[in-house]
């Protein structure tokens, strides 16, 4: 390359998941791609691609996608890259003529279109073989992510749905599985973590009539501390997308990009003593947290409070809760 440039290497790694060898890229068949005559080597599964930098775009280092260019003598470039240099005149890279700018690259379409990689979160269950190329959008919504567990001194990493029976098996905290996002539950927390697991019909509006068991779920965390004029209650939705570069601060809590999520808790109590009748309710935004750099700060969030005088030393707390 021109001017003694040097490739900038990526920090992501190798591509991970098994059974790949070195590199972690599989060959496999565009759909796109017009029928062809078998080669001698249409029985090896695996291709080696031990340098992915290859299938990178050489002025942006992003991954190559169709459709790609390339010059006169075969430098690739992506789509975005030829379009702001089509009036440079010169290849940017080794500097030949461009004359009318960069060329269509068709071999190098399918090269990229043929090559999957598989999902790095292949170890908590995703079995997804994505294009190499659309590896990273895979990852911004692998519903296998993991998050960690909240447990003080417990390294446990897992989808939510491992998380959920490590939360039964391994702490025996209280797990809510039944009930529907936007549905009032009534709940008894006891203190300490309590968990909900809620069907999320949100954007299936034809799929209302499926149960909970078969449509997407999400799991919220319930915080019940003991504070010195009563108990603290926080809801946080644990997600394991959530912007790693938010502000340390709020304990690894995001509030976007992802849609906002409503909560409503009620408390209510009639009887005789010293409070013969109470009722309180608040409403607020739930944050989200991958749990990765541990239990969020309360300090950070709404905590729903309920007073020591009304529960005359009584638990758990029995509340109703909705969510959406």
């Amino acid at each position: 390359m021109a001017g003694g440039r040097e490739r900038k290497r990526k920090s992501s790694g190798p591509l991970g998941g098994g059974g790949f060898g070195r590199g972690g890229v599989e060959k496999g068949a565009s759909s796109s791609m017009a029928p062809r005559r078998k080669s001698t080597a249409a029985a090896v599964p695996v291709l080696m691609v031990p340098d992915t930098d290859s299938l990178d775009c050489d002025i942006c280092y992003l991954p190559l996608k169709p459709p790609i260019f390339q010059c006169a003598v075969g430098h690739v470039v992506c789509s975005v890259c030829g379009d702001k240099l089509k009036d440079a005149g010169a290849c940017h890279v080794c500097g030949v003529a461009i004359a009318g700018g960069y060329r269509r690259c068709h071999a190098m379409e399918r090269v990229v279109e043929s090559v999957h990689a598989p999902c790095p979160h292949a170890p908590y269950g995703c079995d997804a073989v994505p294009a190499y190329h659309a590896r990273e959008d895979h990852l911004r919504a692998c519903p296998h992510a993991p998050c960690r567990c909240p447990g003080e001194s417990c390294g446990f990493i897992g989808s939510t749905t491992a998380l959920l029976g490590h939360f039964a098996a391994a702490h025996s905290w209280p797990c809510t599985t039944k009930g529907r996002v936007g549905e009032t539950l009534s709940i008894s927390l006891r203190d300490g973590f309590n968990f909900l697991l809620l069907a999320n019909h949100a954007g299936d509006g034809d799929r209302r009539g499926d149960t909970a068991g078969t449509a997407p779920r999400l799991l919220f965390l319930l915080n019940v501390a003991q504070e010195r004029l009563g108990r603290a209650i926080s809801v946080f939705c644990i997600h394991p997308h959530v912007d790693t570069t938010a502000d340390d601060t709020a304990g690894g809590v995001d509030e976007g990009p992802l849609p906002s999520m409503q909560c409503s808790l009620v408390f209510s109590r009639y009887g005789d003593g010293l409070c013969r009748c109470h009722y309180q309710t608040s409403d607020f935004e739930v944050g989200r947290t991958d749990l990765a750099n541990g239990l969020p700060s309360r300090h950070g969030c709404l905590q729903f409070v309920v007073p020591n005088t009304v529960l005359g030393g009584r638990t758990p707390v029995k509340a109703r809760i909705v969510i959406n």
